[in-house]
């Protein structure tokens, strides 16, 4: 997941203190934070000009099995690549392009991937375990979650889609307005980040002064909603299925 702010030294300060995840890499303009299944948090400066087109929210990306077959499947159903692919086949790359409503995603190769470490930091954060964006076109984003992605169905209903990932991760899209929908998911996708407990994330953010905009049990674990420096917002969730490691 990325996100390019004109706020970068809050962010960073937000992803690195607040949520105390481990910083992997840094330059100048840039910061990736690694989780503990070797998936990362970017942040870019908007002032370094990298990636002019972050501007749609959080860029969530996908891992696919195969890399070419996943573009040219996209571009196919008429999805417009963002520049070409970058990184280095058999190791790790990347490929940005816009899905319904404009936003921007990424499809990601990362054949290497090494096996998934402990829980990281205070708030025991796992990896990106969810991610939900409300839409006003919310059929054209169900069908790209469906028929494009392919992504079997956990729920539906006429204002609402969830699909499980392999990895008992998920997607959800809300219609906009409804009575499902959250009304500060106005950012663009909202990426959730897998904690191990979120009653104790939540007290240890609410020491650091951070009150969730909205949070809530569920029989799935529980999530909590919070707003970052770089204006968008994101969600800590617990699964009741727990983290292999």
């Amino acid at each position: 997941m990325g996100t390019r702010s004109s706020a970068f030294n809050e962010t960073v300060r937000f992803f690195q203190q607040t949520l105390d995840l481990p910083i992997g890499n840094r330059h100048h303009g840039f910061v990736r934070f690694d989780l503990a299944d070797a998936g990362s948090v970017e942040v870019f400066d908007a002032a370094s000009g990298e990636y002019p087109h972050f501007s749609t929210g959080p860029v969530v990306g996908f891992d696919v099995e195969d890399f070419d077959q996943a573009r040219y499947e996209l571009e196919r159903k008429g999805f417009s690549m963002i520049a070409p692919s970058a990184g280095e086949p058999g190791n790790y790359r990347w490929q940005h392009f816009r899905g319904p409503d404009n936003l921007v995603f990424e499809i990601v190769d990362y054949p290497g991937r090494p096996l998934p470490n402990p829980p990281v930091g205070r708030l025991q954060a796992t990896k990106l375990v969810w991610m939900g964006i409300s839409t006003p076109n919310f059929s054209p984003v169900a069908q790209f979650f469906q028929e494009v992605l392919g992504l079997p169905v956990e729920e539906e209903t006429a204002d609402l889609l969830e699909c499980r990932l392999p990895d008992g991760s998920s997607v959800e899209a809300f219609r906009r307005g409804s009575e499902v929908d959250h009304p500060h998911f106005r950012t663009g996708p909202v990426p959730g980040i897998g904690v191990v407990d979120i009653d104790e994330a939540v007290r240890i953010l609410r020491t650091q002064g951070t009150t969730p905009l909205e949070s809530r049990h569920s029989p799935t674990g529980g999530w909590a909603h919070i707003r970052a420096p770089d204006g968008n917002v994101y969600e800590l969730k617990q699964s009741a299925l727990g983290y292999q490691w």
